[in-house]
Protein backbone atom coordinates (compact mmCIF):
# COMPACT_ATOMS: atom_id res chain seq x y z
CA UNK A 1 0.00 0.00 0.00
CA UNK A 2 1.34 3.13 -0.65
CA UNK A 3 1.04 6.71 0.97
CA UNK A 4 0.72 9.75 -1.56
CA UNK A 5 1.14 9.94 -5.25
CA UNK A 6 3.49 7.88 -6.95
CA UNK A 7 6.83 9.37 -7.33
CA UNK A 8 7.53 7.44 -10.80
CA UNK A 9 4.47 8.95 -12.46
CA UNK A 10 4.33 13.16 -13.68
CA UNK A 11 2.33 14.81 -11.82
CA UNK A 12 1.31 17.07 -14.72
CA UNK A 13 -0.21 14.30 -16.24
CA UNK A 14 -2.67 14.30 -12.80
CA UNK A 15 -4.55 17.63 -13.77
CA UNK A 16 -6.96 18.07 -15.44
CA UNK A 17 -7.19 20.16 -18.68
CA UNK A 18 -9.36 22.99 -16.81
CA UNK A 19 -7.05 22.86 -13.99
CA UNK A 20 -4.46 23.50 -16.20
CA UNK A 21 -5.80 26.62 -17.45
CA UNK A 22 -6.50 27.86 -14.12
CA UNK A 23 -3.05 27.05 -13.32
CA UNK A 24 -1.25 28.95 -15.74
CA UNK A 25 -3.84 32.01 -15.03
CA UNK A 26 -2.86 31.89 -11.14
CA UNK A 27 0.98 32.00 -11.85
CA UNK A 28 0.38 35.03 -14.47
CA UNK A 29 -0.60 36.21 -11.02
CA UNK A 30 -4.65 36.88 -11.98
CA UNK A 31 -7.26 36.76 -9.32
CA UNK A 32 -10.25 34.00 -9.04
CA UNK A 33 -12.55 36.67 -9.92
CA UNK A 34 -9.93 37.32 -13.37
CA UNK A 35 -10.12 34.10 -13.87
CA UNK A 36 -13.23 33.43 -14.03
CA UNK A 37 -14.10 35.74 -15.92
CA UNK A 38 -11.41 34.69 -18.67
CA UNK A 39 -13.02 31.12 -18.52
CA UNK A 40 -16.89 32.19 -18.27
CA UNK A 41 -16.85 29.79 -14.86
CA UNK A 42 -17.95 31.15 -11.31
CA UNK A 43 -14.82 31.99 -8.94
CA UNK A 44 -16.19 29.64 -7.01
CA UNK A 45 -15.52 26.89 -9.13
CA UNK A 46 -12.18 28.77 -9.65
CA UNK A 47 -11.40 27.96 -6.45
CA UNK A 48 -12.60 24.73 -5.99
CA UNK A 49 -10.29 23.81 -9.14
CA UNK A 50 -7.19 25.51 -6.97
CA UNK A 51 -8.31 23.11 -4.05
CA UNK A 52 -8.39 19.95 -6.44
CA UNK A 53 -4.70 21.19 -7.23
CA UNK A 54 -3.45 21.03 -3.94
CA UNK A 55 -5.43 18.12 -2.97
CA UNK A 56 -4.27 15.80 -6.14
CA UNK A 57 -0.71 17.16 -6.25
CA UNK A 58 -0.07 16.64 -2.35
CA UNK A 59 0.60 20.59 -1.80
CA UNK A 60 -0.62 23.10 0.86
CA UNK A 61 -0.08 26.59 -0.21
CA UNK A 62 -0.77 28.39 -3.48
CA UNK A 63 2.48 29.49 -3.27
CA UNK A 64 3.80 25.97 -3.63
CA UNK A 65 1.58 25.66 -6.50
CA UNK A 66 2.99 28.56 -8.21
CA UNK A 67 6.16 26.80 -7.25
CA UNK A 68 4.93 23.46 -9.36
CA UNK A 69 3.57 25.41 -11.86
CA UNK A 70 6.92 27.17 -12.96
CA UNK A 71 9.29 24.05 -12.25
CA UNK A 72 7.24 21.84 -14.24
CA UNK A 73 7.28 24.57 -17.26
CA UNK A 74 3.68 25.04 -17.41
CA UNK A 75 3.96 28.68 -17.86
CA UNK A 76 6.66 31.40 -19.10
CA UNK A 77 7.39 33.86 -16.98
Amino acid sequence: MKDGPDPDADPVSSLTPRQREVLQRLAEGRSAKEIASSLDISARTVEFHKYQMLETLNLRTNAELIHFDIKHGLVEL
